[in-house]
C-alpha cells in the first residue's frame, strides 16, 4: 500500500514568504491526485517538497508509512515528469530511457537483461516500439513527453510525480496525452500526483483534485463533487465558474451552427 500523507506541512522562504501553509492532505493507494489552482497558490512547491527538491520548513510528508523530510530526491522511490522534456539530445530514445537505470550504483543496479526487459515493456506501453534508435530531435512533442513519462515509468517508483508536463503540448496533443496518462495510470495503478493550473485538465484526469490557493488547500473532493457543491466563493469562481464559461461558449458555438 503505497500511501502519501502531508501532515501540517510549511513551506517559509527566508524572506518570510509562505509558499505552503498548514497542509493537510492524504494521497491513497493507487490514486490519481490533481493538485490545481492558480500561479502562485503552492502546488508546484508541494510537489517539489514531495520529490525532495524543496526543503520543509515544518510538518511532515510519508510515503509508504517512511517519513521523508530529510531524504534525498533519489532515496524517495519517486519517479518525476517535468515541464520540459529533459532528454539528451546525443542519446537515442532507448538510451534515454534506460539512462537512469543504467547509472545505479551497487546493489540498485540492475542486470543488463531486466534494464532491457523494462525499456521494451516501457516502449510497448507508450508506443514508442519504432522510435528507439531515434534521437529526440526526431521526434514530436508529444513523443518526446512519452519518453520522459517512460524514463520516470521504466524505474517502477512507488509515487509519480507531474508537474505541468503538457503545457508545452498544443491543444491536439494535450488531449491526446490526457488520455495517454490516464490510460496508463488505470492500467499501472501506480499513486500519482499530478500538477496543474487548467481545469479542465484537473477535472478530467482525477480521482480527487486538491484545489490550492494562496499556499493553502481549499477543497479536496472527486472532481464532480468540488464542481457541484464548492467549499466557498475561491472553488465557485476558480473551477466552477470557468468550466461554466467554457461550456457556455461551447454550445453557443454549437447554436451557431
Amino acid at each position: 500500500m503505497v500511501e502519501v500523507k502531508f501532515e501540517n506541512v510549511m513551506k517559509k522562504y527566508d524572506d518570510g514568504t509562505i509558499a505552503v501553509n498548514n497542509l493537510n492532505l492524504t494521497v491513497h493507494d493507487g490514486e490519481f491526485l490533481v493538485l490545481v489552482g492558480p500561479s502562485g497558490c503552492g502546488k508546484s512547491t508541494s510537489l517539489r517538497m514531495l520529490a525532495g527538491l524543496e526543503d520543509i520548513s515544518d510538518g511532515q510528508i510519508t510515503i509508504d508509512g517512511n517519513v521523508v523530510n530529510n531524504l534525498a530526491p533519489g532515496a524517495r522511490d519517486v519517479g518525476m515528469v517535468f515541464q520540459g522534456y529533459a532528454l539528451y539530445p546525443h542519446m537515442t530514445v532507448s538510451e534515454n530511457l534506460s539512462f537512469g537505470l543504467r547509472m545505479a550504483k551497487g546493489e540498485a543496479r540492475l542486470p543488463n537483461e531486466e534494464i532491457k526487459e523494462r525499456i521494451i515493456d516501457a516502449a510497448n506501453l507508450l508506443g514508442l516500439t519504432e522510435q528507439l534508435d531515434k534521437k529526440p530531435k526526431e521526434l514530436s512533442g508529444g513523443q518526446r513527453q512519452r519518453v520522459a513519462l517512460g524514463r520516470a515509468l521504466v524505474r517502477r517508483p512507488k509515487v509519480l510525480l507531474m508537474d505541468e508536463p503538457l503545457s508545452n503540448l498544443d491543444a491536439d496533443l494535450r488531449n491526446q496525452m490526457r488520455t495517454e496518462i490516464r490510460r496508463l495510470h488505470d492500467e499501472l495503478g501506480t499513486t500519482t500526483v499530478y500538477v496543474t493550473h487548467d481545469q479542465i485538465e484537473a477535472m478530467t484526469l482525477a480521482d480527487r483534485i486538491a484545489i490550492m490557493d494562496n499556499g493553502e488547500l481549499q477543497q479536496h473532493a472527486p472532481p464532480l463533487t468540488a464542481y457541484n457543491e464548492p467549499a466557498n466563493e475561491f472553488v465557485k469562481g476558480f473551477l466552477c465558474k470557468h468550466i461554466d464559461e467554457i461550456v457556455d461558449t461551447a454550445n453557443s458555438i454549437l447554436d451557431s451552427r
